[in-house]
Parts: structure tokens; sequence; C-alpha cells
């Protein structure tokens, strides 16, 4: 074992956030945690716009690479002036992310990643210098970062899975990943699939028109009374709402299909009347918290638009979940634990996944849900016989492609109605 004062930096980079930790290598205890927004937002919430900034010339890519590694490196500084550690202490860094993250940061061509059959540049298990990727504090330090596996699926899929132990399950198992981009994987003795949806940032509160990250002020979870409509919320540390987060949108959405607020196609339904539903202007839309109680003085509502993108998102993650489990024969009833990590974590209210049909019922599995799986497995990719079992089972992994996918097609139009 590593002796006791020595460290490793693992960096999950998301799409929309960064999580970094501190974690003290003789038994992997995380001692401090860090999450920064990923500055790249600038340039779209998504990853194809951020593929679509860095391929408009070749200045754009570079300003992309240099604005994350900056952010990571001043999240690491600051991490270590508050523990007040050497940065010699840290022997090693650990980064995962998305295909488009993973090769932004380590200043690879995403070119290949804007159109079919989208290939990514460089799949291979990366192993250098934690300098020569902008972290100059650590100059000591080396820099590693697992496989990926196809396309989108990238290095964050490869820490999930080891992780969540998809690859020593001997049950029929699922690890889901949701964010921005979600990752899905199916193991069953038809063997291991793999597929990425591209369900957007609205369940990672962005993108809705009072969206927010699942930080303190965010509504989470609410109630609906049956009579008056009038919704009891609940607030992430309390104290006045600030805006909704996706636990909150799916809860919400869960809540007003249940009360019929919302129809199962997904407009709201325009025979009721109560004071937290406008219906009279060009969008209709329902107050979660109205401007006296919220923290921004205005009121905090989900719109019809809002609606309509919470659809295609969950339609999307229901699609890809649908066509992997027809792929590997397996009913629901024979699934026997489901892995769930992501911006919802041990946040969701599975309840409310089944509800707005996002996930199908799992009546038999046993669920665990952890709120960052692939931060998770970036600390355990510390352990050098982890580098080595990821970069081996990994190869066993069976990736489908869903773009242009006709069986995709299919069940993501099915799925955009909620269920009745």
């Amino acid at each position: 074992m590593p002796p006791s004062n020595t460290y490793g930096i693992s960096v999950d980079i998301g799409t929309t956030h960064v999580t970094l930790h501190l974690v003290r290598l003789s038994d992997l205890h995380v001692v401090s945690e860090q999450i920064v927004q990923n500055p790249q937002m600038q340039f779209g919430a998504d990853i194809i716009s951020r593929i679509s900034h860095a391929i408009r010339k070749k200045e754009n890519a570079k300003q992309l690479t240099n604005l994350i590694r900056a952010s990571v490196a001043d999240g690491i500084t600051s991490i270590l002036k508050y523990q007040q550690l050497k940065p010699s202490l840290v022997t090693q860094v650990t980064v995962v992310g998305n295909t488009v993250m993973h090769h932004l940061f380590f200043d690879l061509a995403v070119n290949s990643l804007s159109k079919a059959p989208f290939i990514a540049n460089d799949k291979n298990p990366i192993r250098i210098c934690a300098a020569n990727v902008g972290i100059s504090i650590l100059d000591e330090a080396e820099c590693y970062s697992p496989p990926l596996v196809e396309s989108f699926v990238g290095a964050d899929a490869s820490a999930m899975l080891l992780a969540s132990g998809f690859f020593e399950s001997r049950t029929n198992h699922i690890a889901i990943d949701v964010g921005t981009n979600t990752e899905i994987a199916v193991k069953s003795s038809m063997g291991s699939l793999i597929a990425s949806a591209a369900s957007g940032p609205a369940f990672e509160g962005m993108s809705m028109e009072c969206g927010m990250p699942g930080h303190c002020g965010a509504i989470s979870d609410l109630e609906i009374d049956r009579r008056t409509f009038k919704p009891t919320i609940e607030v992430m540390c309390g104290g006045k709402p600030s805006g909704i987060c996706g636990t909150g949108a799916i809860s919400a959405l869960s809540e007003m299909l249940e009360k019929k607020i919302i129809l199962s196609r997904g407009s709201f339904n325009r025979e009721l009347n109560s004071r937290w539903l406008n219906l009279d202007g060009d969008i209709a839309y329902y107050i979660l918290a109205d401007n006296k109680i919220s923290a921004t003085g205005q009121p905090i509502v989900i719109s019809q638009p809002d609606v309509r993108m919470l659809q295609q998102s969950k339609a999307a993650i229901r699609g890809v979940l649908d066509v992997l489990l027809h792929e590997s024969e397996l009913d629901t009833m024979d699934v026997q634990s489901l892995y769930l990590t992501g911006v919802f974590g041990s946040g969701l209210q599975i309840e409310d996944a089944y509800r707005i049909g996002m996930f199908p019922r799992f009546d038999r599995a046993k669920i665990m849900q952890y709120s960052k799986g692939a931060s998770l497995g970036a600390d355990l990719l510390m352990i050098p016989n982890n580098r080595s079992k990821i970069e081996k089972l990994i190869r066993q992994l069976n990736y489908v492609e869903m773009s242009d996918n006709p069986a995709f097609k299919a069940q993501y139009f099915s799925s955009i109605p909620f269920p009745d």
C-alpha cells in the first residue's frame, strides 16, 4: 500500500459540472470534494454544441481545451490550499468524462464525433505527466484516464461500470448513469451491451425556464393538492426556492400527471381552473412557487416547453433501455439489480421515474442509487489492479449504436407520451 501521507486527485469532467476528489491513497478515503461548473457551458449546454464550436476553427478547440484544463488546475490548487497540503504529496491524477469532454481535455480532435459513424479519435487508456495537461502544480504526478468504449460512451462510463460492480455481477444487471449524455449498460446471459442516450441537459436542471443544478435552493420534490392544485414543495437545504432541479422536475411531472394537470400527450389540461395554473397566455405554465415565497422575487414555474423538453429527454433514455433489453432477450421481471447514478443519484424517487415512463417497472430488481458513480470509479482507478481490470473488461462490452437505428427510433417516438 502507498504511504498514508500520499494522495491522488480524481476528476470527473461532466458536460455541466466538474467533480474533483482529493483521495488518500492508503485507504481511498475521499478527504475533500469540490464541484465547479464546466466553463465550456458558455459555448453550449450539450456536447453537440461543444463539438460544433470546436470544429468551426482550430483556435476554438484549443480554447475549449484551455478552459477545462484551467478549471481543473484551479480546482486542484484550491483543494490543496484548503487542506494545507504540498503539491508533492499528490502522486497521481485520474481523469474521466464522456468522449467529448475527454477528447477536449486531452487535446484530441473531435471532428470524427460530428458525423456518423461517430468514431472516437483515441479510445486507448492515457498515461501522461499531469503538467503536460495543464496541471503544472502537480509536475511530479502521473495523469491516467481509462479506455473509452466507443462513440459517445467515454471514460466516465468505464469508471461507472467499475464502481457499480457491473463486471463482477452474476445476475441480470443494469447500470445507468443519467446526465446530459446518459450511458446504459445491460448484462445478461447473452453478454454485456452498452449504449448512450442523448438525454440533453434538462435532467441536470439546465435549459428549463426555472431550472438549476441540484444545489441549495433547488426544489427537489413536491406534492400537489388534488382539489386546489396548490403545490407543497421541498427545497434543498431549506429556505426559499431559487429554481427547480432535475429530481424536482421529475417529481413535478409525476404529480402533474397524477392530478391531471397535464395529459398523457404532455399538453396542459385546459379544462382546469386554479390560481396555480396559467393557461390564458401564449405559453401555459404551472406555478411551483409564487413570487412571494421565491428567493428570486419571480415565480418558479414549469412551462409547456419545459414539459416537451422533458418528454424528449425521458423518451431518449427509455428508447435506449428498451432496445438493450430486447437485444438481451430480457423482460423487466428478469432484471435482478439496477444501479442508478448520475445527476439523480440517491435523490430520484424511482416511482416518479416509473410514473412518467422514463423507466419500465423493475419490480423484482434490487435498486442501488448513488449520486456520483463515475467519480467513485475514478477514485477506484487509483489502484493499479483496477486499471488493469478495466482495460481488460471493457473489451468484453458490445456497443450498440443508436443513431440511425430503426428500433431505437420506433421506441423513442412511442415513449414520448406519458403513460395513461
